[in-house]
C-alpha cells in the first residue's frame, strides 16, 4: 500500500514538473514569435526609408541574437522534458 502511495505522489511531482516546464516553454515561444516580429517590422521601416543595410543593423542583429539565446532556453527545457517523461 505505501509503496503505491508513493509511487502515485513521485507520478504527481513529475506531471506538475512536466506542466511548469510546458508554460514556461510556452513564455520562451511566445518571446521568440515577438522578436521575430519585431525585426520582421524593423526590417520592413528599414527597407522603406533606405531600401537596403537590413542585416547590419544593430537592432536587427540584437533581436536574432536574443531569438538564438531563446532557442537555447527552450532547447534546454524541451529536454528536461524528455528527461522527465524517460523516468516516468
Amino acid at each position: 500500500m505505501r509503496q503505491g502511495t508513493a509511487k502515485a505522489a513521485d507520478q504527481s511531482l513529475e506531471e506538475m514538473e512536466l506542466l511548469r516546464l510546458k508554460f514556461q516553454l510556452y513564455k520562451v515561444e511566445d518571446q521568440i514569435k515577438e522578436h521575430l516580429r519585431a525585426a520582421g517590422e524593423r526590417a520592413f521601416q528599414l527597407i522603406e526609408r533606405k531600401g537596403s543595410g537590413v542585416l547590419e543593423d544593430k537592432e536587427i542583429q540584437d533581436l536574432f541574437a536574443k531569438v538564438d539565446q531563446l532557442k537555447q532556453e527552450e532547447a534546454r527545457i524541451r529536454f528536461e522534458m524528455d528527461q522527465i517523461k524517460e523516468r516516468g
